[in-house]
């Protein structure tokens, strides 16, 4: 059996609970408490992809190209089997209660994740990161100079998109800001062991989460809604998750989170998050489009939250029976 790591399984695990209430407040803006909530869990992407590079960077590096098309095949198929797999039972949904969306356009830019459903863009972005990954500390172990380089390019493009942010097209250009989530993490097992520059990194990260409004967004007139400062990332957004993930990965060291009812509730979203968060979006869209309930914020996120946990359950089961009978 594979051996865990509490500290990622707490991170991630939280993160997808918190991915769930960030899509279901966003139906419930108007309410103060709704809106405060889905901003400060906004780090919920940068914890993901601080969990999947850490894992990663665990392991033997890939340098060799056969070693690297070996990853990245693996890696592809991990993410996108599930994600068709979710497409397919999407389509039936749409093809039910809004069959006017499914032109060819639609379905094409779904299938290759370039356009179509808001979410599929995550899909895209960590098999960009499953390239960036080996890249990187290729970068780092062989050619330091280049290394040096590309991170001053990927903080240099989260200064840039402080102002062009967001951008109809940042498909095509998120992978180079996210890079500073995946070069802060192959440097994390240093830093933290030396806990003074640890939590000055961690204050200066949030200092810069404070100062950045004033000091740039606001005199620009830009919104400072995180959704706004997402697509693709720059440095405000970057600053308030990489911030948020060193004190959860702190407060999961301190044990905060190691209640047996609450570890219990953790692993299990952290074990199947990645197909949660597709189960969580078809939950979603069947109980706002096929049903009218009266919800608010919370009953939302419970409801949701619930469902989605029956699910998995339910459909860990059918591969469990499928599995003993091969």
């Amino acid at each position: 059996m594979k051996q865990r790591l509490p500290e990622i399984d707490d991170i991630r695990g939280i993160s997808i609970i918190l991915m769930i209430m960030i899509h279901t407040n966003v139906y419930f803006l108007a309410n103060k408490i709704s809106y405060l909530t889905l901003e400060l869990s906004q780090f919920a992407v940068v914890a993901f992809i601080f969990c999947s590079a850490y894992l990663f960077y665990l392991k033997q590096q890939v340098y060799g190209w056969s070693e690297f098309f070996s990853h990245l095949v693996k890696r592809i198929k991990r993410l996108v089997i599930p994600y068709y797999w979710f497409f397919a039972v999407y389509y039936i949904f749409l093809l039910i209660k809004e069959p006017k969306k499914l032109t060819l356009s639609y379905v094409t830019q779904n299938i290759f994740v370039i356009g179509g459903l808001d979410f599929n863009w995550l899909v895209l972005l960590f098999i960009e990161l499953a390239i960036l990954m080996p890249f990187i500390s290729y970068l780092f172990e062989k050619k330091r100079a280049w290394f040096y380089i590309y991170t001053a390019a990927a903080f240099l493009s989260s200064l840039v998109f402080l102002k062009y942010t967001p951008l109809s097209y940042y498909r095509y250009v998120m992978w180079l800001p996210w890079s500073l989530v995946l070069i802060y993490t192959y440097l994390f097992n240093q830093l933290k062991e030396k806990k003074s520059l640890f939590w000055i990194i961690t204050a200066f990260c949030f200092a810069l989460y404070y100062i950045l409004p004033p000091l740039i967004l606001k005199p620009l007139g830009r919104s400072l809604f995180m959704y706004d400062n997402k697509y693709p990332p720059n440095l405000y957004h970057l600053a308030y998750g990489i911030g948020c993930v060193n004190v959860l990965y702190m407060l999961s060291q301190w044990k905060l989170f190691s209640n047996y009812i609450v570890q219990t509730v953790i692993n299990f979203f952290s074990v199947y998050s990645y197909t949660i968060f597709f189960i969580h979006i078809l939950v979603i869209f069947v109980v706002t489009v096929f049903f009218h309930f009266n919800f608010n914020w919370i009953t939302f996120f419970l409801a949701v939250t619930g469902i989605t946990m029956l699910v998995q359950l339910l459909y860990n089961g059918v591969v469990q029976l499928i599995s003993s009978r091969h």
